[in-house]
């Protein structure tokens, strides 16, 4: 159940991509193809020029800065930050901690939405199944111990309250 869904995202936590990382260059619109004797070797080389030129600069929009600025050993850090909150979160479940776990599971989370792509299509099953452990969490709550405590007085009185014996006979 709850468990295996944490210990789902634990498998996936290293295939995420990060926020800063270039994604594959999607093919262009096919150019035709000349004829090899009209081509000379200036148009050659300036056509190969402007096709890794254009694979050199890419322009996006970016909300926060500082995080496409992360080198690769940092992005390693984070994965395993992330692994540490789950399984911490997982602990915290196994213990009946469940606020240390609701704690754990809302860090991942926005560890999840700051530092990895939001359109890619594992981070979105990554966001979704770690918003269903954080609603099944939710709804597991330990019982009070003043409630537990009343149930054990009334259990003690009724024990110690004497039999009636039946002396009628």
């Amino acid at each position: 159940g709850l468990l295996a869904r944490i210990d789902q995202l634990l498998r996936e936590v290293d295939e995420l991509p990060a926020v800063n990382s270039v994604g594959k260059p999607r093919p262009g619109p096919a150019q035709p193809a000349e004829a090899p004797e009209a081509d000379n070797w200036w148009s050659r080389m300036s056509r190969a020029f402007r096709d890794e030129a254009r694979d050199l600069v890419r322009v996006s929009r970016v909300e926060r800065p500082e995080d496409t600025m992360l080198a690769p050993d940092q992005i390693f850090f984070i994965r395993e930050n992330l692994k540490l909150r789950l399984m911490n979160a997982r602990m915290g479940l196994l213990a009946r901690q469940y606020e240390a776990a609701r704690s754990d599971l809302a860090a991942a989370g926005s560890t999840l939405g700051r530092y990895f792509d939001p359109a890619s299509r594992r981070t979105q099953a990554a966001a979704t199944l770690l918003q269903q452990v954080q609603g099944f969490t939710r709804e597991a709550d330990v019982p009070r111990v003043d409630a537990t405590l009343n149930a054990l007085a009334k259990a003690g009185a009724a024990q110690a309250a004497p039999v009636p014996s039946d002396k009628s006979r």
